[in-house]
């Protein structure tokens, strides 16, 4: 005999599993741990086919484990006369002795699983979860097979005519009482449309239908002149339903109907109707004109958590929030007022818990009906796709906020370098308005760009990434300035998108002006009369002898220095341009061969890579350097590690005093007497220049700390 999910008789969730082995020890141990395992188990146990087919007569059994090597008749030859009653079974061949052979017969009668025995208790833990896994499958396909069954009883032996059409409402189904309705078979009707079936009085009710339908929209009630086979005209009620998966595709869309002129029939379709409400995983409500709960369905606890029945009797408007009872007071009584039957509205309810939970309901107007004599209300829990919205329209504003307040011109363009959306920084830079700009391209805005030069720097963007220019941008007075602009492309819809954020630099390019001037006067007219004034003392040397030489020659040596750190200070005031990406690791090593060291260590704990001037990082690398050794002593041990966002340079030294921390990075400063104070001058500009952030670490116990932070990483 077979046996379906119906005939089970243990109770919900447990497992009972009988355990065929010729082996008393074996069969008792594998019970004992099997219920350690889980305490769903319940194992019978029996030592030859003979006594576990007495047991699987006496108990309905949810899974069989057999051994295989047993006498008289093995563990397949069990597994076929399994079969032949219960085709469905599992039955799970549990045998220390494998072989591709028996595992290849055992499949080919049917086996469920095959496992081969262990040592050890962790076998049995393998072997439950295969005993779990078999018997889940085996409950669901039971289940499943179940509920087909059910519905093709339901669609073959219903009174009422039932109508199946695929998403191109093109007929599938008809079953014999549609037949009889209709006088087409089945097979007349496959692949016709609503057409076939529709006279044209009825037309723009069925136009509507199949609109509401289309959307998936849910339930639909009509009444429509039908045409039969032989011309008979007759009038059907027809309800309509679109059935969805969990992700809200349409799987299929059933219409029942039924001739109104047969009351038995229409009561009998009232009744399937009810049927299909209740089992809707929306919330159906049934409401009087006061808005009096009469009847929620089921699915009322899995959406607002009240049990089913809870809330009969109560005003369903009390429920929704203070805030959205005006406006659905107001669809409800438009609803009733007519002419529309349908409503749709957003509201906030009132879950089991006290919280709020974002419905949208579809009331539909069903007083004039006896059978129902209220309002249907169908209610879909929205409160994630809202919480979307929500965030959504945050972002938005926040984005708008930034692109229309920011300090710096925004532009955004397409790939044929159309300005698609200025902002209003930029309009206010250039005297253009947002209409003027949005008709112009960006060589019309850019005069150091082309179309030509222009298409190949985008061309040579991937999505994402980023790059940075300096040109000028045309004024509507006639003007230009100086700006420095950094162009990032996104791709949206498949289609590129270019932001643009320029900044104007015209009092930068007024102080690199000045230090260039500044380096030239230091270069020409300082150094050129040092030069002077070096090579006469060496003449001095040569015809006389003085004790006040060297101190003169000291007094060289320290304006030289002087006069180069100066050069350096100018120079490191640019912005940096030639950006890479620099291993720092490698570069710290490189930088420690070109500074006297003395007796001094090197460590390095870092192999990150940052996009970096490499000139201009190994100038702060190696001021750092000197600054270590000519403040820690030439045994000094140097680290540079790694941060988060950034790297630091610390030594083991003395450390800073507390009375010059907050001096260290000013031009002119030093702790050294033949120092000239602008070695971490000229470190906080290469930092500054690259949009770093350098600080003398506070609360660093012995020796000196820098961390340089802000930097981006390269990939």
């Amino acid at each position: 005999m077979s046996r379906n999910a119906a005939e089970v008789s243990t109770p919900q969730g447990s497992i009972t599993v009988l355990h065929v082995d010729d082996e008393p020890s074996v069969v008792d141990l594998t019970a004992t741990c099997l219920e350690r395992e889980d305490e769903r188990f319940e194992v019978l146990t029996a030592t030859s086919v003979d006594e576990g087919l007495e047991r699987l007569s006496e108990r309905d059994c949810d899974c069989i484990v057999s051994d295989y090597n047993m006498p008289e008749q093995n563990g397949i030859e069990f597994l076929s006369i399994v079969r032949a009653e219960y085709p469905d079974l599992p039955f799970i061949l549990y045998t220390g002795k494998g072989s591709e052979e028996i595992a290849s017969e055992a499949i080919s009668t049917g086996v469920t699983d095959y496992l081969q025995k262990g040592t050890g208790t962790e076998q049995y833990t393998v072997l439950a979860n295969r005993i779990e896994n078999a018997v889940e499958q085996y409950r669901a396909k039971t289940a499943l097979e179940a509920s087909q069954e059910r519905l093709s009883l339901f669609v073959e032996q219903s009174p009422l005519g039932v109508l199946e059409y695929d998403e191109d409402f093109e007929i599938v189904r008809l079953n014999e009482a549609g037949e009889e309705i209709l006088g087409y078979t089945e097979a007349e009707l496959r692949g016709e449309t609503w057409e076939t079936l529709v006279s044209e009085n009825s037309y723009d009710d069925s136009d509507k239908v199949t609109d509401e339908l289309a959307e998936a929209a849910g339930g639909f009630r009509s009444i429509d002149e039908n045409v039969r086979k032989d011309g008979e005209r007759i009038v059907c009620e027809w309800h309509n339903r679109v059935i969805t998966d969990d992700d809200g595709d349409i799987v299929t869309v059933v219409s029942l109907f039924q001739d109104v002129a047969d009351r038995t029939e229409r009561e009998r379709e009232l009744e399937q109707y009810q049927a299909y409400l209740e089992g809707s995983t929306d919330v159906i409500t049934v409401l009087d004109e006061a808005g009096t709960i009469q009847y929620q369905s089921p699915s009322v606890t899995q959406v607002l958590g009240y049990e089913p029945g809870e809330l009969l009797g109560e005003n369903g408007f009390e429920l929704v929030h203070p805030d959205d009872r005006p406006g659905t007071i107001d669809a409800f009584e438009s609803l009733l007022a007519g002419p529309e039957d349908r409503v749709s509205h957003e509201l906030r309810f009132r879950t089991a818990d006290d919280q709020w939970c974002w419905l949208e309901i579809r009331g539909t107007d069903y007083r004039d009906n006896p059978d129902i004599g209220g309002v249907v209300v169908n209610s879909r829990d929205i409160s994630e796709r809202k919480q979307r919205e929500q965030t959504l329209r945050e972002t938005t504003a926040r984005l708008e906020s930034l692109f229309e307040e920011s300090p710096d011109m925004v532009n955004i363009h397409d790939d044929d370098g159309n300005i698609i959306d200025p902002n209003a920084r930029l309009c206010e830079q250039t005297g253009y308005d947002e209409a003027e700009l949005t008709e112009m391209s960006v060589w019309d805005l850019d005069e150091n760009i082309d179309e030509e030069t222009a298409q190949d720097l985008w061309d040579g963007m991937a999505e994402h990434s980023q790059v940075k220019i300096e040109s000028r941008y045309r004024q509507k007075d006639g003007g230009t300035f100086p700006v420095e602009a950094h162009i990032r492309r996104h791709d949206i819809d498949g289609e590129p998108r270019f932001v643009v954020i320029s900044r104007g630099i015209s009092e930068r390019k007024q102080r690199e002006k000045q230090l260039e001037q500044f380096a030239s006067v230091v270069s020409h007219d300082l150094r050129n009369p040092l030069n002077v004034a070096q090579a006469r003392l060496q003449f001095v040397r040569d015809e006389c002898e003085s004790e006040h030489l060297d101190d003169i020659e000291t007094a060289h040596d320290r304006m030289e220095t002087l006069i180069d750190d100066l050069l350096t200070l100018a120079q490191n005031g640019r912005q940096v341009d030639d950006i890479e990406a620099v291993t720092l690791g490698s570069l710290v090593e490189e930088c420690w061969q070109t500074v006297e060291t003395a007796e001094a260590t090197l460590r390095v704990d870092t192999d990150v890579r940052l996009h970096a001037d490499r000139g201009r990082l190994k100038q702060l690398l190696e001021n750092l350097m000197r600054n270590a050794i000519k403040h820690g002593g030439e045994t000094v041990t140097v680290t540079v590690g790694e941060l988060p966002d950034g790297f630091y340079v610390e030594d083991d030294g003395p450390g800073v005093p507390e009375a010059y921390r907050d001096d260290v990075f000013e031009a002119g400063f030093s702790g050294a007497e033949d120092g000239t104070g602008f070695g971490l001058s000229i470190v906080e500009q290469v930092a500054t220049a690259h949009g770093w952030r350098i600080t003398l670490a506070t609360e660093h116990d012995g020796g000196a700390r820098f961390e340089i932070t802000g930097i981006e990483t390269a990939e």
